[in-house]
């Protein structure tokens, strides 16, 4: 079986969470007005979903390993598509919260499954190169959904961004029955038996490597998080720009990232995943550190800040894949498990350094330390200790 025809797919897959948070961010004042809600509550939303994306992640991949990639894809993507319908049909903001939950946990599907998929396909640097091309892919969402939402809200009410997701949750289960093929035959398949899911689980966590990449991923995703939530504020405070050049400076940094992933894929065909991660976590920390350095100066020019800005985030796109790669590299036996608990991990670990780092500082000095310090962190215990675990792979397959 040929996995690149498939790495759109997986690719499009894989965006279903971004997909599902960024594509209504735009009718956040619309929700709160509609409900008479507070905009804490409906900022509560965007949360909701994303604990449970991270909650999903924790069981999806296990159920996956015993049952097949294809039947968890089509029940969960089912289960997406009716739970997009009834927050569209929600008559209050409570039950909309505990929908956007529902739907943030269906929504974990599309993640766990394509790197699943892959692992089943591919490993070492061919693996590590399709998980560079899925998040090249997944790269695009935050730009297209916010543009999506804003387009529908233009002749419709907020509820059709939810039939907009349903629909998408459609063509992804047509996609998957007309175009992926089971990539874990049954002789693979683990058992359904608890003792079989525990051991599967030890042998996940009990691995340095997969534990050493679980802990860089999450204080990347932690840097992500908190420029997610903190850069609207700190940057418009700081340089008092408006709230459509901070659209295009954040666009930048997608496309910075994307780019950078880019030249990861090209890059491990000379180098592992291994190589490429510590050359990631080293230049994020140096970037970070000037950005922070230069917040402190009197009078912080706003090109030079977004310049340091776009080059620290841009390191994001040297770790993600990588830390995936390796993660997964020695459980091909389990895949869809070590992917969910990575996820799970990876959500739940950054989801909390962000939180702590939002409740500390929103100037544009807090935000710089607060980039800085997560991936000085992973430097620091990636750098020195990921040689010790990590195989010296390179090139093992072309993808």
């Amino acid at each position: 079986m040929k996995s690149r025809q498939h790495l759109p797919l997986l690719g499009a897959l894989m965006s279903l969470v971004p997909v599902t948070i960024d594509a209504y961010l735009p009718a956040l004042p619309m929700l709160e007005q509609d409900f008479g809600s507070t905009t804490t509550f409906i900022q509560y939303s965007v949360m909701a979903c994303l604990l449970g994306s991270a909650t999903g992640q924790l069981f999806v991949g296990s159920i996956s390993d015993s049952y097949g990639r294809r039947p968890t894809l089509f029940w969960g993507l089912s289960l997406f598509t009716l739970a997009s319908l009834a927050c569209a049909w929600a008559p209050s903001i409570s039950i909309f919260l505990a929908l956007r939950f529902l739907q943030g946990v269906t929504s974990s599907v599309g993640t766990v499954m394509s790197r699943a998929v892959v692992r089943d396909l591919l490993d070492g640097n061919s693996a590590a190169r399709a998980y560079s091309a899925l998040m090249i892919i997944m790269g695009v969402a935050p730009i297209v959904s916010p543009i999506i939402g804003s387009t529908l809200l233009g002749f419709a009410s907020w509820r059709s961004i939810f039939y907009f997701l349903a629909f998408f949750g459609l063509i992804l289960i047509s996609l998957v029955l007309i175009t992926l093929p089971e990539t874990l035959p049954k002789e693979r398949r683990i058992p359904t038996n608890r003792a079989a899911k525990r051991e599967a689980r030890n042998l996940v966590f009990r691995d340095p490597l997969f534990r050493m990449s679980v802990l860089a991923s999450a204080f990347v995703n932690g840097t992500l998080l908190v420029y997610l939530s903190t850069s609207t504020f700190a940057l418009q405070r700081a340089f008092n720009i408006s709230p459509q050049l901070f659209s295009i400076l954040f666009a930048a940094n997608s496309v910075g990232i994307i780019a950078a992933g880019q030249s990861n894929r090209r890059l491990l065909l000379n180098y592992g995943p291994a190589t490429m991660l510590r050359f990631g976590c080293a230049w994020g920390a140096f970037w970070g550190l000037l950005l922070a350095i230069y917040s402190h100066t009197n009078q912080p020019r706003l090109w030079i800040s977004v310049a340091l800005l776009l080059l620290t985030m841009s390191t994001i796109g040297f770790a993600f894949a990588n830390c995936i790669a390796l993660a997964t590299h020695h459980h091909a036996a389990r895949a869809g498990t070590a992917a969910g608990y990575f996820g799970a991990s990876q959500t739940f670990l950054g989801a909390l350094f962000a939180a702590g780092a939002n409740a500390v500082s929103a100037t544009f000095t807090g935000m710089a330390y607060e980039l800085f310090i997560p991936m000085a962190i992973a430097a620091i215990v990636i750098i020195p200790f990921l040689p010790r675990y990590a195989p010296t792979f390179v090139r093992a397959a072309n993808s």
